[in-house]
This record gives structure tokens, sequence and C-alpha cells, in this order.
């Protein structure tokens, strides 16, 4: 999820150069920032996802065989190892934005990915929930690039090119995982 502008949660903390130019800078204090509602339909909607990836993790939890798959699920297992790597580092971004929210469904995105990698795992794997998984956090990730566009969105001093790429690489992530269920 990404966070909007800081309103409250924001104390200016005024500083001078050698030049004598003041600055300002921002020390944050952890808040709940006002979302639009497009924010909540994509938080929402990976929840669903979510939901499905504890699913997967349960089932597996009673698997009697492990090991890592091969072909096609390789290739699935490996990209969501990418994805869920750039989530890890998403935690370090939620810390120094300080939103309560955003940290929240950070940390749970974290343990759904993760728990969708064991998942596939465990023989005889997903299954059905795997396809569904990708096309929900696919669909919040469109929903993520709507919300981008009509609000403007900003994180800092981070290009909005970054954001609108960064989103699109995970849209990208979940229908490569999509098609090659295909051929599975």
């Amino acid at each position: 999820m990404a966070e909007p502008h800081l309103g409250s949660g924001v104390v200016a903390i005024g500083s001078q150069t050698e030049e004598g130019v003041v600055t300002n800078t921002e020390a944050k204090t952890w808040h709940v920032a006002a979302w639009p509602l497009l924010a909540w339909v994509e938080t929402a909607v990976k929840l669903v996802a979510l939901g499905v990836a504890l699913a997967m993790l349960i089932r597996a939890a009673g698997a009697d065989a492990w090991g890592l798959p091969r072909g096609a699920v390789l290739a699935q297992w490996v990209i969501l190892i990418v994805l869920s790597l750039g989530l890890v580092a998403a935690i370090f971004d939620r810390l120094q934005e300080r939103e309560l929210v955003a940290m929240g469904f950070v940390v749970l995105n974290n343990l759904g990915h993760w728990g969708v990698v064991v998942a596939m795992l465990a023989a005889p794997g997903p299954g059905w929930r795997l396809p569904v998984f990708c096309a929900l956090m696919l669909l919040g990730d469109i929903v993520k690039l709507v919300f981008l566009k009509v609000h403007s969105y900003q994180v800092r001093d981070v290009p909005r090119a970054a954001l609108f790429g960064l989103t699109g690489f995970y849209a990208v992530g979940y229908a490569a995982i999509l098609l090659l269920d295909l051929l599975v």
C-alpha cells in the first residue's frame, strides 16, 4: 500500500547550514494517514489474496512430501521469490514513512508471499490457489496503478515513474505466474 501525504504526523525541524540557509527536515512520528477509497480497495483485494495464501500454507503444513518444484512451477517459484524479496525491502521504506496501516500491511504481505513460497515446496502443491492468489494480487496492483494516477501520489522524493515502474514490475510478475500456470 502506498502512503499518502503525512498531515499532522510530521514535525518540521529547522536547521541552518554554514551558508546561513535554513532548511527543514522532517522527523516523522508513527501515525495513521487518511487514505483515499482506491487505497482501501487495493488493500481489501490484496487482503483476500493473503487469505488465499494462508489457506495454501495451512494445506502445505499437512503435506507428506516436500521438494523443489520442476519445470514451469519452478519458474513460478523463482518469480515469487523475487517478488517476495522486494517486499522485504518495502519494510524499510515503510519504516521511513512511519505510517501504521502501511507498515502492518507490508508485514502481512510479506508473511503471505513467503507462505506461498513455502507452500509451493509441498506435494501436491498449491493447486488452484496459486493462480487465484496471483490474480487477486494482480488486480490489487492494477487498482494501485489507478490510485497512483488519479491521486498524483508521491513518496518523498522518489520519481513518480519509479512508483509506476515498481508496481508494474509486480503486476508483470503476477501475470507471468498466471501465464506459466497454463503450462502446468
